[in-house]
């Protein structure tokens, strides 16, 4: 194994929405001189790399990945030179920065788009997707994928919103142009890149004239073209595939051998846990399961010993779903155990451990009164389509829907402390709404508090660093026992690390179980262990 892949494997990833991490300009907004300014905090916390989501020249028309220019910092978030200092203060503390790269669309504000509209002789013509017959592709976004564009009397494609332009990857100028986005960020310092909506590089219409957005026939044939020209010269180079809907198989298809296109790809296994079987995460699902947790594709993942460690990144939360704790824990009586099962269960699994900023303290969803607060695109167009057109929901039921599963929660503004703004910054209306004020909530509380979240997750990095033999290197099984419990094994030829997880408010009796080493439990009150798991209570056991 090439030896750069074996050292991502190890890392554990903390993502940083920047707009809502820490204001250090008093703006209302979240800029990259806060997140220095917190990079002490990180390193304490333990983590190895810092997923930045995009930080360029953008109108935030979807959260910052409608990109004006690709080599240019938003002015919101400061300057090139911030984002230099950014990568050197990091590598001071041994964490890499990867950096979120929009490939499948553009801004239609962009140079490229603005010199394609004006001629199709234009190179930047190319760049892009046209017809001048549309037909009936659907946003996903909602609303017709097709805009028009007086000037050239043709139509442009737009999977997402239309102001995210889809680019032409079967054109090399569209190649070229994003394999020198990779080679500019990689001379700043910058070794890990993850690769948004990578599945979408290739749309087609099949043999059957049905409309394909994903995984297109082309798809590996455009990547691999892009990483030829990456690999050329940048050999401890670590690029994460972003690909909803991938499946375990295709993970292996797709991360190692003839048809490889990233390094690494996301466990979407989770995701969709609790979301509306019609609506997805514009709606909700109330008879969602624990058993869900070891679905067939969360088995196959950690069962699969062809899926190797360093292959695959496991999330509870990102900037695409609302907050693991308030979607699937108890935001009230059990908050901090259950917190931390939802933690000990990540941690036990094979592969790279993610997690979103303000997960580590139980950050949780606040709640948005009604369509006007909420500042997500995706959101805003749902109560067009499911709530004005449709009639799907009424306007409570979406509101309440996007309070369980939105994705505003996952990028409400850190909280650091219990003065002004919870330390977000010196007073000034930060530009989402807050996440509120709860017992023992802040970072600075937590840090004061042995048996926190906060010092959860930090024994929880530690633990996986010492048993790397185990929790890393070691395989994995998966698998639910009859009473809803997780377990998860790591083991090797001499040890093996049990983890039993309930993520239930209810009393479990474990059967037929051997006493063992407790490495890490949920409770803190040191009740001894007698077979019976208490309400959200886990424990990580060694096996000699």
């Amino acid at each position: 194994m090439n030896k750069y892949l074996k050292k991502w494997g190890e890392k554990v990833v903390y993502q940083i929405f920047p707009r809502s991490f820490s204001d250090f300009d008093n703006d209302g907004n979240g800029d990259i001189k806060g997140i220095i300014s917190k990079l002490d905090y990180l390193q304490d916390l333990g983590i190895d790399a810092i997923w930045l989501c995009p930080v360029y020249k953008t109108e935030f028309a979807d959260a910052g990945y409608d990109v004006l220019d690709y080599k240019e910092i938003w002015k919101t978030f400061g300057t090139l030179d911030d984002f230099k200092l950014l990568v050197q203060e990091s590598k001071k503390r041994n964490i890499e920065i990867i950096m979120d790269i929009v490939l499948n669309h553009t801004s239609n504000k962009h140079q490229w788009f603005l010199k394609a509209i004006e001629s199709e002789k234009n190179k930047e013509y190319n760049y892009y997707i046209w017809t001048d017959k549309p037909g009936n592709e659907q946003s996903i976004f909602g609303g017709s994928a097709w805009e028009y564009v007086p000037s050239l009397k043709k139509y442009y494609f737009h999977l997402f919103a239309k102001e995210q332009v889809d680019l032409n990857w079967g054109s090399d100028f569209t190649i070229n142009a994003m394999a020198d986005v990779i080679d500019f960020w990689y001379k700043l310092g910058v070794k890990g890149f993850r690769l948004d909506a990578i599945q979408h590089v290739h749309k087609e219409i099949n043999e059957n004239g049905q409309f394909t957005h994903s995984f297109g026939s082309q798809m590996v044939n455009y990547l691999q073209k892009f990483l030829n020209k990456i690999y050329e010269d940048k050999q401890d180079i670590f690029l994460i595939g972003e690909a909803s809907g991938i499946q375990p198989n295709t993970v292996v298809q797709y991360g190692k051998g003839e048809q490889k296109i990233a390094d690494n790809f996301y466990n979407f296994s989770l995701w969709y846990i609790g979301w509306g079987r019609e609506t997805g995460r514009n709606g909700y699902d109330a008879n969602w399961s624990i058993k869900q947790f070891a679905n067939q594709g969360a088995i196959e993942y950690q069962n699969n010993e062809e899926i190797e460690n360093h292959m695959i990144s496991n999330f509870l939360s990102s900037h695409d779903t609302s907050r693991a704790i308030s979607r699937w824990g108890d935001e009230k009586l059990y908050w901090n155990e259950s917190a931390k099962s939802l933690a000990l269960y990540q941690f036990s699994l094979k592969g790279i451990q993610t997690i979103l900023y303000g997960e580590e303290i139980g950050l949780k969803n606040p709640i948005f009164l009604n369509r006007e607060e909420f500042k997500d695109v995706d959101a805003l167009n749902s109560y067009r389509i499911f709530v004005d057109e449709k009639k799907i929901y009424s306007e409570q039921e979406m509101t309440r829907f996007h309070n369980i599963n939105g994705r505003d929660h996952a990028r409400v503004p850190m909280v650091w402390n219990k003065t002004i703004n919870y330390g977000f910054n010196k007073g000034t209306q930060p530009w989402i709404k807050m996440s509120g004020d709860y017992l023992n909530s802040s970072v600075q509380e937590q840090e004061n508090d042995k048996e926190s979240i906060l010092h959860f997750y930090k024994k929880l990095i530690k633990t996986r660093k010492k048993y790397k033999n185990l929790l890393i290197e070691g395989k994995s099984k998966l698998e639910i026992l009859e009473n809803e419990i997780i377990k998860i094994t790591r083991y090797d030829d001499q040890n093996t690390i049990i983890s039993l997880i309930n993520l239930t408010k209810h009393e479990k009796e474990i059967l037929n179980f051997s006493y063992h080493k407790i490495i890490m439990s949920t409770y803190t009150d040191g009740k001894e262990f007698k077979g019976t798991l208490r309400p959200y209570e886990s424990f990580m056991f060694l096996v000699k």
